[in-house]
C-alpha cells in the first residue's frame, strides 16, 4: 500500500474517455490511471483548479453535513488496483471510536478526499478477478 496524490484529469484524445491520474507520493511506485466518467472528471478537476476559479458541484452539499458529524473522523481513502483493471475503493472513518469502511467508487472517494484533505492510498490486489472476466 502506498500514498498517492491526484496529479490531474485528462481526456483521452482517441476514445474521448476521461482518465484520473494518481502519482505516488514517494515516487518509488508507478502512477495509476483510472477511467472515470465526465461528471466525475469535472468534479475532480474543479477541486484541482486555481484559487478563485473553481466551479461548484453537487458534492458541495455534503460539506455542511459532514462538518456537523462531530463523532466522525475520516482517516483515509483506500483504492484497490486489481490486475484486471477493475478499481474499487473504501473510505475509512472512525465513528464514535469504531473503525468503519464505506464502499464507494474511486472517483467519488477522491472528490471527498480532496474536499476533506484525506490521504489517498493505492493497494495492489491480484485476487479480485476471476478467470472468466
Amino acid at each position: 500500500m502506498y500514498e498517492v496524490t491526484v496529479y490531474k484529469v485528462v481526456k483521452e484524445p482517441l476514445t474521448s474517455r476521461y482518465i484520473m491520474m494518481l502519482d505516488p507520493v514517494d515516487k518509488t511506485e508507478n502512477s495509476v490511471m483510472i477511467p472515470i466518467g465526465k461528471k466525475e472528471a469535472e468534479n475532480i478537476h474543479s477541486r484541482k483548479c486555481e484559487a478563485g476559479k473553481c466551479t461548484s458541484s453537487s458534492y458541495d452539499l455534503l460539506t455542511p453535513i459532514l462538518n456537523s458529524l462531530k463523532s466522525v473522523s475520516f482517516d483515509k481513502l483506500l483504492i484497490e488496483d486489481c490486475e484486471c483493471g477493475r478499481f474499487t475503493a473504501g473510505l475509512y472513518m472512525t465513528v464514535s471510536g469504531s473503525e468503519k469502511v464505506l464502499d464507494c467508487r474511486p472517483s467519488d472517494g477522491v472528490v471527498l478526499a480532496l474536499d476533506r484533505n484525506i490521504p489517498i492510498y493505492i493497494k495492489r490486489v491480484t485476487t479480485c478477478c476471476t478467470d472468466d472476466e
